[in-house]
């Protein structure tokens, strides 16, 4: 998960049992410190946010670093020889977009990625079937001038190396590990001899693992994230922000929008924010 999605992972979940009470017309979020008695009361200071190179740096950082020593293990551990993603562009396997280095960002027509476990000591071999390069974490296996079939190519990757399984992110239990669609599954299947068709499974067990496991660089970045999190909640409803009886829970949501706009992030969900009243039932979400 990248340092932005983890940040507005944090802060929707923070919202969704945030209660709001109102909200003024909206101040430049980036304007100064915040003013007046209770506005900084539930604020930590707001952390820097890295630039987009320096979260580039990082994440290339922690990516290299789980290619090289997380992906051998989970491979072993979850008795996986050969792990192939496929995506084309503008529709990323989740577990895919992960493995982009930061100058790579997206599949590009179609990018096919190979990871075979050579053997203890051996270490992972990471292919990139895909007329486009993937920076030095993948080694480029195919020229086009040569073997005009991207299929074929990977059928020849397959049968060179042999391998006891096969694991696809066809897995009906999760999103996460389903991210193979139906027309490069067929395309794929058909590609290979019989022998290797048999030899497929679900990366189900696998690409979950690597999506949840952290490095310890990571866990020590997320305490940073959380806490960005909670000074844009603490600010959003502090006096600066809030205005009883005029502001409404919209207001405060689209000022959650905007702050974390400026801040050069995104969000995951649009924020959740619903007002509670002494003697209304349940939460209002429309009101001020």
């Amino acid at each position: 998960m990248t340092l932005r999605r983890s940040l507005l992972a944090c802060l929707v979940a923070l919202l969704l049992a945030a209660p709001v009470c109102a909200l003024d017309p909206l101040p430049d979020p980036l304007s100064g410190p915040l003013t007046g008695d209770g506005a900084m009361a539930m604020a930590p200071d707001l952390p820097p946010v890295p630039s987009p190179r320096e979260q580039a740096d990082m994440r290339d950082a922690w990516l290299a670093e789980r290619l090289d020593t997380l992906l051998p293990k989970l491979m072993r551990r979850h008795g996986v020889d050969m792990w192939v993603l496929v995506a084309r562009e503008y529709l990323e396997d989740p577990v895919m977009a992960t493995m982009f280095n930061a100058t790579s960002m997206r599949a590009r027509r179609r990018t096919i990625l190979v990871f075979h476990d050579r053997g203890e000591g051996r270490g992972v071999e990471r292919l990139t079937v895909s007329r486009y390069g993937m920076g030095d974490m993948f080694e480029p296996s195919w020229t086009p001038e040569e073997q005009p079939d991207q299929w074929a190519r990977l059928a020849e990757i397959v049968a060179e190396r042999d391998p006891a399984t096969i694991a696809l992110n066809i897995s009906p239990r999760s999103a996460f590990a389903d991210g193979l669609t139906r027309s490069q599954h067929e395309a794929l299947v058909s590609a290979l001899p019989d022998r290797y068709r048999t030899r497929i499974e679900d990366a189900h067990p696998l690409a979950i693992s690597w999506l949840e496991t952290r490095l310890p660089a990571e866990v020590d970045v997320y305490k940073t994230i959380v806490r960005t999190a909670h000074a844009i909640i603490g600010e959003a409803l502090s006096d600066a922000v809030i205005r009883p009886g005029v502001t409404t829970a919209d207001d405060v949501r689209w000022w959650y929008r905007d702050r974390v706009a400026r801040l050069g992030l995104d969000v995951w969900f649009h924020p959740s924010v619903a007002v509670q009243r002494e003697g209304a039932d349940g939460f209002l979400t429309d009101g001020t």
